[in-house]
């Protein structure tokens, strides 16, 4: 804590060193002077020279002193901007690599109002972004650094990038606009059922918040957001097992002397062959037909039709485009104020009343130290407090001291100005449109009609509903999947050592031992004998290919890449800062009074519904139903 400084005297003496040096130098000059120069001028020419000597010094380490100064100044320049860059590039480059992944109409969400989000690890991963570091080499958190995007209308997006490195974190946001080609987009309903710890109660007519019951007379409630976590596909190289050698058995050639065989327990005698019957087991294999018209494609079947032309294309001069004919155009609406003020700037209206006083937190206000046997109670009341930091060696004890000042507040929601705070309220205000246009049945805009108008195009290719397009001009085409029928098939098979009969049964088959110990063993052609007796052994040495494999059970080797697929889980819902989460919805309260929620053990459940874009999310069922994404 304390910065430890050299000793005065350990520079003296190191400076002492170099004149001593100095001095050494000098004396070896005047030795020469010495051996052809009087005495007096010897003595002259001696001081003369440490003289000049000794100014050329200092100049010298003048000089010296301004160089290092200049050095260490562009130095510190140059990476002072160089570190200020590091961080800006690490989150431009997340934002490029985010731009082109959403450019594929999967990878965005469907509905407005729903946001996708990456972690930095999910992006490190599926090999769209190399390892960030900061300034300081630093590795950027892989969990808390993400990005995101949620749209906001047909085409309309918001770009979130969150990036946390060493301590240092940065958001920042960008608008997008991304043409979807494939606006047919299918939503699953799916449902859960959930238990929630029930830590406190509240008597009826109050609404929990935290550890308080709040009791309320006018509640807003809006959707939530809901966000999932999207995993990308992951590219890998896969795993070279060169090629090798193994060895392969059979059992020896006997020559027999004699009639008697015997077998191992278990095996019944069939002449000179033991033999052992195993359990027979079977492998289900699974095949998929499609009908006449459709092109099967692993479980699902490939339907294709041309695509519709069309040399004209509707559009709106303003506002958004219903259908082929209709423009829906929007205005914010007008407030007057029934109660209280206006403000224009938020286009709402207002009440004031004066804010209360209350305590703040503890705040750390530095470090003090005092004597081991200092009573330091009595420096401590309700705005002072002492915490033990360090005991040091000279026998006194470092103290870390909080303070606590008094600071104005308002009630959850309310804005503070100065000593006065502001209550905005819905309900103080009346909503009105211009004469040509209509308030929305929510009034939360003012709407219009007008008819679309039409231009003409080099012609553009359309397809049927339920299709997606691919390829451009005269190429394109029209194309949908759907499921095909399945026909399972059950083939017998047995365990390793074991011969699977015609009648499917498993045998295993092993050569009797001849009693008689007189017996000759001998081996196949091809294979090397090796012991003698009934403990021979025939083996011959194979080479085996080389082939690719992929070390994750997840993974499906295609050539030689490793293909994981990606994934989209759901993790919640989202509302904006004043608004509580319940459910799949967002609730916000004018409180009138607030007290203290009782403690309690218990639990409840639940059961919440989502529209999902995916219909297998873990830990969700489908219900069945099924819409159009908006």
């Amino acid at each position: 804590m304390y910065e430890e400084k050299e000793p005065k005297a350990k520079k003296q003496i190191t400076k002492v060193k170099h004149e001593k040096k100095f001095f050494h130098k000098t004396n070896k000059k005047d030795e020469k002077v010495k051996e052809t120069t009087p005495k007096k001028e010897k003595k002259t020419k001696k001081i003369l020279s440490f003289k000049a000597d000794y100014v050329s010094v200092l100049v010298r380490f003048a000089m010296f002193l301004l160089v290092a100064f200049v050095v260490i100044f562009i130095v510190t320049k140059i990476r002072n901007g160089s570190d200020a860059r590091t961080f800006t590039n690490n989150m431009e480059e997340m934002k490029e690599v985010a731009e082109v992944y959403y450019k594929v109409d999967t990878h965005r969400p469907l509905s407005v109002n729903e946001e996708v989000m990456m972690t930095l690890g999910d992006m490190e991963d599926a090999s769209l972004i190399k390892e960030l570091k900061d300034k300081d080499d630093n590795i950027c958190s892989k969990e808390y650094s993400y990005v995101s995007l949620e749209k906001q209308s047909a085409k309309n997006y918001e770009l979130t990038v969150y990036l946390s490195c060493g301590g240092e974190s940065e958001m920042a946001t960008y608008p997008l606009i991304y043409e979807t080609e494939n606006t047919d987009g299918i939503l699953y309903e799916l449902t859960r059922t959930i238990t929630k710890d029930e830590k406190y109660s509240c008597p009826e007519g109050y609404l929990l918040s935290g550890r308080y019951c709040v009791r309320y007379d006018s509640t807003k409630t809006e959707a939530a957001k809901p966000v999932y976590r999207v995993i990308p596909e992951k590219n890998t190289a896969a795993r070279y097992k060169p090629s090798g050698y193994e060895y392969e058995y059979v059992d020896p050639i006997i020559t027999e002397t004699a009639n008697v065989y015997d077998c191992p327990s278990g095996y019944t005698l069939n002449g000179t062959v033991c033999i052992k019957e195993g359990t027979v087991k079977y492998r289900t294999q699974t095949d998929y037909t499609c009908p006449n018209g459709a092109t099967p494609s692993g479980s699902r079947c490939l339907y294709t039709t041309r695509a519709s032309y069309s040399d004209e294309k509707p559009y709106c001069k303003r506002g958004t485009l219903l259908g082929n004919d209709t423009c829906y155009v929007t205005k914010e609406y007008s407030v007057r104020c029934v109660t209280g003020r206006k403000d224009s700037t938020l286009n709402a209206c207002y009440t004031t009343y004066s804010a209360s006083q209350e305590l703040s937190d503890w705040l750390f206000d530095g470090k003090v130290t005092y004597s081991d046997s200092y009573d330091i109670s009595r420096l401590e009341n309700e705005k002072r407090m002492y915490e033990v930091d360090e005991y040091l060696d000279n026998g006194r004890v470092r103290y870390n001291r909080y303070i606590r000042k008094y600071i104005k507040v308002c009630d959850d929601g309310d804005e503070l100005s100065g000593s006065t705070c502001r209550h905005y309220d819905e309900a103080y205000e009346t909503r009105y449109c211009p004469s040509d246009y209509h308030l929305s049945s929510d009034q939360s805009e003012c709407y219009t009609y007008e008819d679309a108008y039409y231009r003409e195009t080099t012609g553009t290719y359309t397809c049927p509903e339920g299709y997606s397009k691919r390829g451009s001009g005269s190429n394109t085409s029209c194309y949908k999947y759907e499921k095909a029928t399945a026909h399972e098939t059950k083939t017998p098979y047995c365990s390793s050592s074991y011969d699977l009969t015609s009648d499917n049964k498993c045998i295993r088959s092993v050569t009797a031992t001849l009693k008689e110990d007189d017996a000759l063993y001998t081996c196949p052609s091809g294979y090397t004998k090796r012991g003698s007796g009934s403990n021979t052994t025939c083996y011959k040495k194979t080479t085996t290919d080389s082939y690719y494999y992929c070390s994750s059970s997840n993974a499906t080797l295609e050539g030689t890449r490793c293909i994981t697929k990606g994934s989209t889980t759901f993790r919640g819902y989202s509302c904006p800062i004043g608004y509580d989460n319940v459910g799949s919805s967002c609730v916000k309260t004018n409180v009138t009074e607030r007290i203290l929620a009782e403690e309690t053990n218990g639990s409840s459940t639940e059961t919440e519904t989502i529209w999902s874009k995916e219909k297998d999310l873990e830990g969700w069922t489908w219900t069945g139903n099924t819409k159009e994404a908006e």
